[in-house]
């Protein structure tokens, strides 16, 4: 019986963990009307603000994710998204400042801390 209740409790965890996708994401540098404007994944130091937009799919509603803000491999913010539908969009942002140029990443995790997804961007001189 107790094996049983393992092999149950070990599927159910196992499903439950892999039930938020990433179908989209993408970097801009504003969002209007639930989509992203300005998509790049490179941004010049004077930007001031970079947005995180994703589109997820979850089979289990509610739910969250997190964007999860990397600057040369640093974390630099974690933000907590609620997630109320099956298919949702939903987007972060993160202010920059001019001097922090270089790599940046942002790391999607559901809500256990798995990671679902993963997107780099820039901030450089040379952005065009």
């Amino acid at each position: 019986m107790r094996k049983i209740v393992f092999l149950y409790l070990l599927i159910f965890s196992f499903s439950f963990a892999q039930n938020v996708k990433v179908v989209d994401m993408k970097f801009a540098v504003a969002i209007q009307d639930k989509e992203p404007i300005g998509v790049s994944e490179r941004f010049p130091p004077d930007i001031g603000k970079v947005y995180c937009w994703t589109k997820v799919h979850s089979d289990i509603v509610p739910t969250k994710i997190y964007h999860v803000w990397y600057y040369k491999d640093r974390e630099m913010a974690r933000v907590e998204l609620g997630i109320t539908h099956n298919t949702f969009r939903t987007w972060s942002s993160k202010n920059i400042l001019p001097d922090w140029i270089g790599s940046w990443k942002v790391v999607v995790e559901d809500e256990n801390g798995n990671e679902i997804a993963e997107k780099k961007f820039e901030i450089t001189e040379n952005w065009q």
